[in-house]
C-alpha cells in the first residue's frame, strides 16, 4: 500500500535513538524529507550521516526541547511542513522533571508545530503516549498520569484542529532496543525480563520498528480518517476496553 508520504516533510522531536530515530528512518524510507532535533550533537549527526548516505533526505539539530526559543527558532529555519512528531519524553519519575519535558515542553513544540502544518493539505500531529496512561503505575506515577494528561490534551487538541489537521496518539507497550529501558533489565535482571516477556500475550517485547510503522500509517494520507484516537502498539498487553 502507497501511504502517499512521498514529497511530504515531516519533524521529529527525540529523533536520534530508539523510537524516534526508528520513526525517522521510516518516514525517510516511505518518501519524507525528514528534520528532527534530540540534545546529543553526536548521535544527532551520526544519524544524519547514516540515513543521509542511505540516500534519504534528512536533516538534524541539536537542541534540548525544554529550551522554548530554541525550538520556536528551529520550527521556524525548517520551514513548511506537513507532519509533527512530539516524541520527547523524560522517561524519569521526578514530577518537576516530567512536567517540563513531557507536558510543558510538547506542548509549546505542539502548539507552535500546529501553526505551520494546519497550512498543509496533509496536516497530522502524532504524538507518542504510553499504554502506562491507561493503568495505575504504583512504580512510575510521574509518567503515567503525564502520559494520560498528554492523551487527553491530545484528544482536545484534535477537535480544536479538525478538519485542517488530524492528531493522534501512538501509544507503545513494552519496547525493546540497545541502550533502552527494556534493554537495560535485560542485562541487570534476566528473570524480570523473562516475566515482562511471558505477560505479554505474544511472548516478546516489541521492536522499535514496530511503534515506527505505526506512527507512518497514522501520520499518512493513507489514514486520512482516522483522528481523535489513541492507537496501543502493545502486543495485547493492555487487556481493558477503550470505549
Amino acid at each position: 500500500m502507497d501511504l502517499g508520504l512521498k514529497g511530504l516533510k515531516a519533524v521529529v522531536t527525540g529523533g536520534s535513538q530508539g523510537i524516534g530515530r526508528a520513526i525517522v528512518r521510516t518516514l525517510a524510507e516511505q518518501g519524507c524529507a525528514v528534520q528532527f532535533c534530540a540534545r546529543n550533537p553526536g548521535r544527532v549527526e551520526e544519524t544524519v550521516r547514516e540515513l543521509s548516505a542511505e540516500g534519504h533526505q534528512i536533516g538534524g539539530t541539536a537542541l534540548d526541547v525544554r529550551d522554548a526559543p530554541a525550538v520556536r527558532a528551529w520550527l521556524a529555519e525548517v520551514g513548511a511542513f506537513d507532519i509533527f512528531v512530539p516524541n520527547v519524553s523524560a522517561l524519569a519519575d521526578d514530577w518537576a522533571t516530567t512536567l517540563a519535558t513531557d507536558v510543558s515542553a510538547t506542548i509549546e513544540a505542539t502548539e507552535t508545530a500546529a501553526g505551520i502544518v494546519r497550512r498543509s493539505a496533509h496536516g497530522a500531529i502524532t504524538f507518542i503516549g504510553s499504554k502506562t496512561a491507561s493503568y495505575a503505575a504504583p512504580h512510575s506515577p510521574a509518567y503515567g498520569a503525564m502520559k494520560a494528561g498528554m492523551a487527553h490534551y491530545m484528544k482536545s487538541l484534535s477537535l480544536q484542529l479538525m478538519p485542517a489537521v488530524r492528531v493522534n496518539v501512538v501509544s507503545p507497550g513494552d519496547i525493546l532496543f540497545p541502550g533502552g529501558y527494556w534493554d537495560g533489565v535485560r542485562l541487570r535482571d534476566p528473570r524480570l525480563f523473562e516475566a515482562a516477556e511471558r505477560r505479554n500475550p505474544l511472548g516478546r517485547l516489541g521492536t522499535a520498528e514496530e511503534v515506527a510503522r505505526v506512527v507512518a500509517f497514522i501520520s499518512s494520507p493513507a489514514a486520512s480518517f482516522v483522528a481523535g484516537s489513541n492507537w496501543y502498539v502493545d502486543g495485547g498487553s493492555v487487556s481493558h476496553v477503550q470505549i
